[in-house]
Order: C-alpha cells, then structure tokens, then sequence
C-alpha cells in the first residue's frame, strides 16, 4: 500500500482537531486497504483438508482387507489460516501407523505457497463373522444351523477369530461355548472319524483290483490320520490311514 503524502500551504497553523482527524483518515484508509489484502488472500477450506484424510484413512482401511468402515476425523482449530493450495492436496501416513483405531494423516500441499499439517482420527470397521447361534456343549459337531453371520466391529480381540464358516462348519468344538461366541482355531478340532474298539473295514490294493477286510481299531482316529489295527482274518496288527468314510487303507 501507498499513502501519497502532499504539503499543503496553509494560512493558518493546523489545530490539534485537524491533526487528529487527518491521522484517523490516514489510519481508516490503512485498514481498508488490510481488509482488502486479506480479502483478496484465498484460504485452504478446512473442509478440503477433513475430506482428504477422511478418504485417505478409508482407502488403507480397504487395502487391508477391512469393509463398512467409519472414519471419525477430529475438527480442526477453526481458527487456521492456511494459503490456498495451487495443486491437488497430497496424503500421507506417518511410518508405523494403523489402519484402524486411532491414527494420525498427514497433509501436504506442494503448490506454490507449501504447507504441511497433521490429521488425528479414529478409524473403525465392521466385518461379518459366524458366531454361535445357541450355546454348546464340548464335542458337538457344529453345523450350519449352530451358526449366523453376524455384523461385529473389527477389534485387536478378534485377532485369529475364523471368519470363514466353511471353516467350522463339521468340526468338533474341544470346549464348551456360549450363544454369540466367536470361534478360533485352537476351539475346533477334526471329528473323529473312528474310535478305539469299532470294527472296520480295511481296505488294500488299487482301485481296480480291492481286497476288503474285517479289522478292529486300537485307538482314535480322524480323517487323514494314521491308525493302528488289528486285522481280523490274520491278527496280525498293522498301520493304515483312516478315510472320511470309516475305511481303513492299509498296505
């Protein structure tokens, strides 16, 4: 701003009335010309600032696998005054940052006036997980009605929760559970396909040539597993592997 400055001949000495009120004019047309500068300065809408790190937050949430997610940007002080960026706003996080739970997103503009500034949030996701339909007993063999899918907020306590039914569904629960529980892994284990006593078949040979013999279990077994018998024929006592079926596949 400039302020032409003219000397005035006067005929008479300047009053103190008139010095204050030339300096009040001076000092008006001083702040008019500031409010016009600062009119004219373009500010970043903090809106634009909670927008890209809210979409930033969602969009690592959704790299990682998570979905519904609610991201909860903290206000930014209402009183910032930062330049108008010339370029798209860029985002990034801090090294060692969580997609999940509270978290922090930084914002940088690198147009022609720079600036940086930092983002807390709280990043929260849902995911749907089966869960027990009623409560259950230690050994029950769980099937597709013991289970529902259910909306549950994704939390550190839900680390090794299988979510996948098909992963439950016929398996045999090692422990008692109740309505509502999430289930991990060490919760479940393979049903058992044959007990210690049973009388099976063993079955030797290939497909197109069979020998089908009466044998006897010597302990548990589930599918897959390898199992001692007796066959019944000879009483000779060999290893075989136990099928889904019951069989028993001996040399």
């Amino acid at each position: 701003m400039t302020i032409f400055w003219h000397v005035l001949r006067l005929e008479r000495p300047i009053t103190t009335h008139t010095a204050i009120t030339m300096l009040a004019l001076v000092v008006l047309i001083a702040a008019t010309h500031a409010s016009a500068v600062n009119a004219n300065t373009a500010i970043q809408p903090l809106s634009s600032i909670t927008a890209a790190v809210a979409s930033a937050s969602k969009a690592k949430a959704e790299q990682q696998g998570y979905s519904n997610i609610t991201v909860d940007v903290r206000p930014l002080d209402s009183r910032l005054r930062l330049p108008l960026c010339s370029k798209p706003l860029s985002t990034f996080s801090p090294s060692g940052s969580d997609s999940l739970g509270a978290t922090s997103v930084g914002v940088r503009c690198s147009g022609e006036k720079s600036w940086t500034i930092y983002a807390r949030t709280n990043v929260s996701a849902q995911k749907a997980i089966p869960l027990l339909a009623r409560p259950l007993p230690r050994n029950t063999l769980i099937t597709k009605s013991d289970i529902v899918m259910t909306d549950q907020p994704v939390q550190a306590s839900m680390q090794g929760v299988i979510t996948d039914p098909d992963q439950i569904i016929g398996m045999e629960l090692t422990r008692a559970l109740n309505a509502g529980s999430p289930i991990k892994p060490n919760q479940l284990r393979a049903p058992k396909i044959i007990t210690r006593g049973q009388q099976v078949i063993l079955i030797s040979g290939t497909n197109g040539l069979q020998v089908r013999m009466q044998g006897k279990a010597l302990k548990d077994a589930v599918a897959g597993e390898r199992v001692k018998v007796t066959n019944l024929s000879s009483g000779q006592q060999i290893e075989g592997i136990a099928n889904t079926d019951g069989t028993v596949s001996v040399p």
